[in-house]
Parts: C-alpha cells; structure tokens; sequence
C-alpha cells in the first residue's frame, strides 16, 4: 500500500470481516500486500500478523463479553502453537514467492471448496445453546497437534491459522458455528504474537506500517464480533467460501 489511509482502511476491511468469521482477517491483507505492494513472503507474513494480533486482541474481548469462547479448547492450542510459530517464521525466509503463492491459493481454494459443499451437514445436530462451556471441546492431544499446525501456518503465511483451525473445529468439536468463531479468533490472539516477535527479529516489518494496521485491526475486530451475531450460520460459512476463493484466485492468477 502506497499510503497510510489506503492500509487503515483495508486493514479496518480485513479485521472485521476476518474476526466475524473467526479466520483473522489475514487470508485478505497477505494477498493484497503480495498483489499490491510486491512484498516478499516474509515480508507480507511479519507485517500481516500486526493486523492478526491487534485484530485478535479487540475482537476476543467483545465475543469473551458476549460468553462464546471455549476457554479451554483455545488455551490448549496455543500450548502447541508456540513451537509452530517459531518453526514457521523461520520458514517464510527460506520460501520462494511462487511457492508461496501456490502453496496459500490452493490451501485457501480447498478449505473453501469443503465449506460450501458441507456447510450443511457439518451444522447439522450441532449444538446451539449458549452454555459453551457445557459442551465438549476436543481431546487435549489433537488440540495441541492443531495448534502445532496453526502456529506453522500462522507465521509462514500471516494468516494468522483462523483457515485451518475454523475448519477443523466444525470436523472434530461440538461447538456451535459462533462458538467456533469465536475460539478461533481466542487461539489466533494467543498463538501469534510469538510469530510476529520472530519476523520482528528478521525485520520482516516496516514500522510506518504498524500505527495504520494496528489502529484498523483494533477497531475492526469489534465490528466482526457484532455482526457475527446478526448472521445465521449457513450464510456464514458461505460468505467464507465466496470469499476465500476470490482471494485464493487472485494469488494463483498472477502466476498463470
């Protein structure tokens, strides 16, 4: 982005969208900063995750005042996504832009792909009550080895993990579709920071980029988590699909 304003109001655009859905708003900012201002993968990763975790830190609040997330659950996957964020900073140095490209589109191409195809049946016989708590989450191995893998992603690509770790919630919890939401932004805010202190120690973050992202991310977050709540759940899950397949071929594209 050329200019301040343009990367607040893109960033607000992201945040929101991104926390509503609970996927961070990364899988919107990576794209544009690699499509738009031609930076590098390490580069569009480090500067994505100010957006992820000022993002992460607005929104978790509003949905921990509204009751939705599942402490527990979000807690034990940012136990694993520490050593996975780590791993995945160190990762985006040594990944060609291509790769990169590919490798983001076609993971964004399939996780949006499965929710339109099974967005029924994954809500079907799912739990709608408010007492979330009262529902089971998952066993703690497989929230640990998820937050293991968001923690990778996470710091590799910038998207803050929301992609994999929404999906995975709807396959292998009971947790309602706003519940999961809402746990995923809680598991981004707690696994990414520790990506964003590794790209901040390679220098992978200009500075005049972080007040406009941060001021964006922590307004933005908010707005997501109200809207959320205005959305019944199949619509939500399309609106993922639609989006995440517009932005997985606009990565691919440029590459055809």
């Amino acid at each position: 982005m050329n200019s301040a304003p343009a990367l607040f109001a893109l960033a607000l655009f992201a945040s929101a969208f991104g926390s509503m859905v609970g996927l961070g708003g990364g899988f919107i900012l990576v794209p544009a900063l690699r499509l738009f201002s031609g930076l590098a993968p390490a580069e569009a990763a480090g500067t994505s995750l100010l957006l992820i975790v000022a993002s992460g830190a607005s929104s978790t609040f509003a949905y921990l005042m509204q009751r939705r997330v599942h402490l527990k659950v979000g807690l034990l996957i940012a136990a694993g996504g520490l050593p996975g964020g780590i791993i995945g900073a160190i990762l985006s140095l040594h990944i060609t832009p291509r790769l990169f490209d590919w490798i983001l589109g076609l993971l964004l191409f399939a996780v949006a792909i499965d929710m339109a195809w099974n967005a029924e049946k994954r809500l079907r016989g799912r739990p709608q009550h408010e007492h979330v708590h009262a529902i089971k989450g998952m066993s703690y191995r497989a929230a640990l080895f998820l937050g293991f893998l968001i923690g990778i992603f996470s710091s590799l690509f910038g998207i803050g993990g929301g992609v994999i770790l929404v999906p995975t919630l709807l396959y292998f919890s009971e947790l309602p579709i706003h519940a999961v939401s809402a746990t995923s932004q809680f598991g981004i805010l707690l696994t990414s920071p520790v990506g964003l202190a590794v790209h901040a120690l390679q220098r992978d973050i200009d500075v005049n980029d972080i007040v406009p992202l941060v001021a964006g991310g922590l307004l933005g977050g908010p707005i997501g988590a109200r809207f959320s709540l205005k959305m019944k759940s199949p619509h939500l899950l399309l609106v993922v699909a639609f989006a995440l397949v517009a932005v997985a071929g606009s990565l691919v594209w440029r590459h055809l």
